[in-house]
C-alpha cells in the first residue's frame, strides 16, 4: 500500500494529498478511483477477516478488527492466562488430548495367532469460541496428557492409554473441560483356527479405526488408524506380520489418536508379540483477544 506516485498529473505534493486553495493557486489532488478503490478493498479484507460486516457509518472497525486478531497466546503444557487492561471478550480455540493405540494380538508356536490393535480416539476440539471476560481476570490452563502406547505381551495386546482432559477454569462461565480421545482395544489371541476380533475403536471425536478381525487361515489382523483432529493427524495402523510385530504410528500434531499395532500369525515359528499402539497426541489451548 502507498500513494498512487506512479499516476501522472495526480497531484501530489510532497508525496502526498493536498487541498485546492484559489486564493494561492495550489491545484488540489486528484484521486484514481483504481487506486481508492484498491484502498478500501484492502481495508475492507481486514474488517471482515476479524468477522465484522462492512459499516459505513462505523469509523472504528479497522481499530476493532486489529485489536481482535492482533493478539494469541499458545499453551502446550499447563499455566494461565491473566486478562489485558481494555480486553472484555476472549476467543478460545483448544482441544484434549488424543488416546494411545492399542497393541496386536501374538502369534507363533502352539499355533497362535493375533488379531490387530484398535486406533486412539481424537480429543473433543473447541474453535474460536468467544467468552466475555473482565480485565486482570486470571485463567486457569490444564493441558492434557498424550494417551499411552499399547504394549504388546504374550497373549492378546493391552489397551492404549485415555488421553487427558484438557480444563480452561476461572472463566466467567465456569470451566469448560473437553474430553480426552479413549485408548484403543488390544487385538485377540488364540490357537486353532477359529475366528478372533481385533482390538475396539478408542471413542473419541471422532473415533478411532477398529483393529482388524481374523482367524487361523488369514492374515488380516492390520491396527486400526488413529483418529485425526483439525489440529494433528492420527497415527498410521501397524501390518499383520510374520516376524516381529508390526508398531502403530505414533499421532502427529495435537490432539489426534496414536495407530493400532498389528497382528502377529507366525503359527509355525516361535511365539512373537503383536505390534505396540501409537502414543495419542498432546491437548492445545490458544487464547486470542
Amino acid at each position: 500500500m502507498d500513494y498512487p506516485k506512479s499516476v501522472p498529473n495526480v497531484g501530489l505534493s510532497g508525496g502526498k494529498f493536498v487541498d485546492e486553495n484559489i486564493s494561492t493557486g495550489v491545484v488540489g489532488s486528484l484521486i484514481p478511483s483504481a487506486w481508492g478503490n484498491a484502498i478500501t478493498d484492502e481495508l475492507l479484507a481486514v474488517i471482515k477477516a476479524a468477522g465484522f460486516e462492512p459499516a459505513e457509518n462505523d469509523n472504528g472497525q479497522l481499530l476493532k478488527a486489529i485489536r481482535a486478531m492482533g493478539n494469541i497466546q499458545r499453551f502446550t503444557s499447563n499455566g494461565s492466562f491473566v486478562v489485558p487492561a481494555g480486553v472484555n471478550v476472549i476467543w478460545l480455540t483448544a482441544c484434549a488430548a488424543g488416546g494411545g493405540g492399542g497393541a496386536g494380538g501374538t502369534g507363533g508356536a502352539n499355533s497362535y495367532y493375533g488379531a490387530g490393535g484398535g486406533g486412539g480416539g481424537a480429543g473433543e476440539a473447541a474453535i474460536r469460541v468467544p467468552y466475555l471476560v473482565t480485565p486482570g481476570q486470571v485463567i486457569s490452563i490444564s493441558i492434557g496428557a498424550p494417551g499411552a502406547s499399547g504394549l504388546s505381551t504374550n497373549a492378546a495386546g493391552n489397551s492404549g492409554g485415555n488421553g487427558g482432559n484438557t480444563t480452561v477454569s476461572n472463566l466467567n462461565v465456569g470451566t469448560v473441560t473437553l474430553i480426552g480421545g479413549g485408548g484403543g482395544g488390544g487385538g485377540s489371541s488364540s490357537s486353532g483356527s477359529g475366528f478372533i476380533a481385533g482390538g475396539g475403536a478408542g471413542q473419541g471425536r471422532p473415533n478411532g479405526g477398529f483393529g482388524g478381525d481374523t482367524d487361523g487361515n488369514s492374515a488380516s489382523g492390520v491396527g486400526g488408524y488413529g483418529a485425526s483432529g483439525p489440529f494433528g493427524g492420527g497415527g498410521g495402523n501397524g501390518r499383520a506380520s510374520t516376524a516381529a510385530g508390526v508398531p502403530g504410528s505414533n499421532a502427529f500434531g495435537f490432539g489426534s489418536g496414536g495407530g493400532g499395532g498389528g497382528g502377529n500369525y507366525s503359527k509355525p515359528t516361535a511365539t512373537s508379540g503383536g505390534g505396540n499402539g501409537g502414543l495419542g497426541a498432546p491437548g492445545l489451548v490458544v487464547i486470542e483477544w
